[in-house]
């Protein structure tokens, strides 16, 4: 017997095996069941979604020797006919071939005759689309108003093509896309069925590769076989269909996750050497993507999660734990904008390696909340309120698997003491007045306003007591900090300090300025004691350069 390819030979012979279109197949059943049959169906979907096989059902349906009935015996002479292609009642036939007038008079002069054998005369037409105006207009009458014992079904992947005279005589049932998992429990039905040794990752592979078609699916699955034989292996998926490994995808997303420039460009020659579509690489890794978005945003137990196998989200789980959503939004923004850029890219390796090596950069972003938060309370005035420092480099994401959860370091407001939090590993003490006063300024780079008095300063030690002369306007500024500066001086000493704040004998000894050198030098200081004016210079890292008076 020859063979027979998998997706002819586990198509579905009974309503209840359609796979993934339970509206429309229990709409038909009821239907069946009250005996509210209409005399045309349209049926339309995209391809591989059980267009074409649910009407040969509804065919038997409708011819059954037990019929009309929801659930054809599939034993009776009718049934095996239909099923076979060979019955003289049901004719199928496609809108491409038959799209002339003349054809369709022929067929209309059939259905003026009594069946052969069966209860209905049926058409199937698939494809119907494809025929032309003067064909549809010629059918009109027919199928409005068609012989008490003739059915119509017609089937369609363009929809929008048909005439509105057209539609408004038929039963119109949408079929849609069938979701993965539905797929790859009709993968492992088959597979079982034909004693094939495969695993659920590489079932749920076909299953997102074959884009909601079942046909597809099972096509997709056959190539397989043929060449793994009875025992499928992961990696024969990826060799044989060209998709993506998986440990590639999840090795980006650590390697943006880590900050990890390095590995990502490692990653993309790799690719290279592979011979992967770069633009399929950037389509798997924007699924991907979407995944650990659902994962960290879909709470335990939603139906968004079913599609991903446990061991999938076990092995995604720290990866959802060190983005923010607003981490991967910004990501699947970058890759969508670089699978439609890789269609036209001149060199698609340079272009990949920019789009992650963004994807890298955008991570040391200050989150957006955060930076509205600081402008407003720069633009009403409010002071400062406490804020963790922000890493230049993100925490590593572990690689082993099971992994613990990642937790990256983000910059959220919390509570911490006014001056600046020292660097994770203390320095060692400094030693010396010109070592302490360096250190306090290296402590003090996240304050600019506090480090801009002591970039100009003297420093004397004379004990435990540390002794600033500072520039003049500066003087009532330091002052007012002093506790900001003796916390400084006790972390860069490694001990407590007592802090004496002077003019800097050299602008003491300078002889009184100028009028308008004296009002610029009060302005300054004025400007620099303002908590806006503070506020300004610890988020953007500036410095009071000038100062002029707002004259009304």
């Amino acid at each position: 017997m020859p063979y027979q390819v998998l997706a002819r030979k586990w198509r579905p012979k009974t309503f209840d095996e359609v796979v993934g279109q339970s509206t429309v197949t229990r709409t038909l059943r009821n239907a069946l069941a009250s005996g509210r049959i209409g005399h045309a169906f349209l049926l339309s979907g995209a391809r591989g979604v059980g267009k074409t096989t649910t009407a040969r059902i509804l065919a038997k349906a409708l011819n059954c020797e037990k019929g009309p009935t929801p659930d054809p015996c599939g034993d009776c002479s009718s049934c095996k006919e239909i099923t076979a292609g060979t019955s003289l009642d049901v004719q199928e036939i496609d809108g491409a071939t038959n799209n002339s007038v003349d054809q369709v008079r022929e067929l209309r002069e059939s259905a003026r005759y009594n069946p052969a054998s069966d209860r209905f005369r049926i058409w199937i037409i698939d494809e119907v689309h494809m025929l032309s105006t003067g064909a549809f207009n010629a059918l009109l009458k027919t199928l409005e108003e068609p012989p008490p014992r003739v059915k119509f079904i017609f089937a369609t992947t363009e929809y929008h093509k048909l005439p509105d005279t057209i539609l408004s005589r038929c039963q119109q049932y949408e079929f849609r896309m069938i979701p993965a998992r539905d797929i790859h429990a009709h993968l492992r039905a088959v597979a079982e069925g034909e004693k094939i040794k495969v695993s659920d990752e590489a079932l749920a592979r076909i299953a997102r590769a074959a884009e909601g078609s079942a046909r597809d699916a099972l096509s997709l699955f056959d190539q397989v076989l043929s060449f793994s034989g009875e025992q499928v292996r992961d990696e024969d998926i990826s060799a044989l269909l060209g998709l993506i490994d998986r440990e590639l995808l999840l090795s980006a997303s650590r390697s943006v996750a880590a900050g990890d420039a390095l590995a990502l460009l490692e990653l993309v020659e790799r690719l290279s050497d592979y011979g992967a579509d770069h633009r399929n690489f950037a389509r798997e890794l924007i699924l991907h993507f979407r995944e650990i978005l659902l994962l960290k945003a879909a709470p335990e137990g939603s139906a968004l999660l079913a599609a991903l196998l446990p061991e999938e989200r076990e092995r995604m789980q720290p990866l959802a734990a060190a983005y923010s959503e607003e981490d991967l939004l910004r990501s699947l923004d970058v890759l969508t904008r670089l699978e439609t850029d890789l269609r036209w890219a001149q060199d698609p390796r340079v272009t990949l390696e920019l789009a992650l090596l963004k994807m890298v950069q955008m991570r040391r972003l200050v989150p957006f909340a955060e930076l509205v938060d600081r402008v407003e309370r720069l633009a009403t005035g409010a002071p400062a309120a406490a804020r963790a420092v922000v890493p230049s480099a993100p925490a590593p994401v572990p690689a082993a698997r099971p992994a613990p959860p990642v937790s990256i370091p983000r910059a959220a407001p919390a509570a911490a003491p006014s001056v600046p939090p020292a660097a994770s590993s203390p320095a060692a003490p400094a030693d010396g007045a010109a070592g302490i006063l360096a250190a306090m300024i290296g402590l003090a780079a996240a304050r600019p306003s506090l480090a801009q008095p002591l970039r100009g300063a003297e420093a004397r030690l004379d004990g435990d007591t540390l002794a600033l002369d500072v520039a003049a306007h500066f003087a009532t500024l330091v002052s007012e900090h002093a506790d900001d500066y003796r916390e400084l001086a006790r972390k860069a000493a490694g001990r407590p300090l007592k802090l004496q704040v002077g003019v800097a004998p050299a602008a003491a000894a300078e002889a009184a300025p100028a009028p308008a050198e004296a009002k610029r030098r009060r302005l300054m200081e004025e400007a620099a004691r303002e908590p806006a004016v503070q506020e300004a210079l610890d988020l953007f890292g500036g410095k009071v350069v000038d100062v002029r008076e707002n004259k009304p």
